[in-house]
This record gives C-alpha cells, structure tokens and sequence, in this order.
C-alpha cells in the first residue's frame, strides 16, 4: 500500500513498483489508508509523513496500536529524515526510512528489506500480466 497526498509523486512511486512486478494499493491520505487497510491487510505500507488532515505519524501510531495490524511492516518516504517528524515516526514504530526525493533503486532496495522483489513484468503483451 502506497499513502501518498501528492498525486504526482503517486503516479511515479507506484510505475515504479508496478515496473517490478508489485501490485500497488493507492491510498491518498491517512483516513483512505485506514479504511483500505481493514478490507485487504497489505504486505507492506509505505506512508508520506506529511500529510494533510492526518499525518503520516498518526497513520503508523494507529496501524501499530491495532493488534491485527501491526504486523505489517511500514515504511516513511520522507524528505524530513532528521527532522522532529522522523524522530516521531520512530517513536510509533516505522520500520523504515526513504528519503525523498525517492529514486526507484532506493525504492527497491527498501521494500526488498520486507517483501521479495517479483521483477519487472514481461513487456510482450500488455494484455499479459503476472499473477500476484
């Protein structure tokens, strides 16, 4: 799952990860996140920190409070690593970092740290897609 208020960050982050084969839940926002969140559990989130109306901190403090959920591994991309925000996010529990702006290598090699990167899709038809 991908929490992101800035579309086109959105778009970019998640052709990258659509690129490596990943299905990508887009939530814009931390209340979208939360109701998403509860239909179908994601095997990792990846969460803005900056967000309007809740805060990608608010967002990890109630995923991690939720014993159904805190399981899941959450990630902040962020363009404040040694701000207060960060340090407060490591306070509710992120289990990791990515400093914007984000490069899909970076990328990549975080989400690898907790889920198996499939790999890039087979370009031959687009009609033709991996099974997840």
């Amino acid at each position: 799952m991908l929490i992101e208020d800035d579309p086109d960050l959105m778009r970019l982050m998640s052709h990258m990860l659509k690129a490596a084969g990943f299905e990508v839940v887009q939530a814009y926002g931390g209340e979208d996140a939360l109701r998403k969140v509860q239909t179908r559990a994601p095997d990792l989130i990846l969460t803005d920190l900056a967000m309007p109306k809740m805060s990608g901190v608010e967002v990890i403090h109630r995923l991690k409070s939720n014993p159904d959920l805190q399981h899941i591994p959450v990630v902040a991309v962020t363009a404040y690593i040694w701000d207060t925000i960060a340090q407060a996010a490591g306070g509710v529990g992120v289990d990791g970092f990515i400093a914007k702006p984000v490069t899909a290598t970076r990328l990549l090699q975080e989400v690898a740290k907790y889920i198996p990167v499939p790999g890039p899709r087979a370009a031959a038809s687009p009609a033709v897609t991996r099974p997840k």
